[in-house]
């Protein structure tokens, strides 16, 4: 089994199919170095954006919505 990223040459460590960080439900191989920076991408994002509307979020502006 390959890393899923094997072509950026910075696989390091075991191998493993692991969890989709989207919510997929599809396994993906990936190295234990490239599964610690799609974590630190995952929370980056979602830190970015939040599950839930910041108390500050106004629908009416520019016609947008959280959902």
């Amino acid at each position: 089994m390959t890393c899923l990223q094997d072509h950026t040459d910075k696989c390091k460590g075991t191998v493993e199919y692991r969890e989709s960080l989207s919510g997929t439900g599809v396994e993906i191989a990936r190295c234990e170095n490239h599964w610690g920076e799609a974590l630190e991408r995952d929370e980056q994002i979602r830190l970015r954006y939040p599950r839930n509307a910041p108390s500050d979020f106004d629908p009416s502006y520019a016609g947008e919505s959280w959902e």
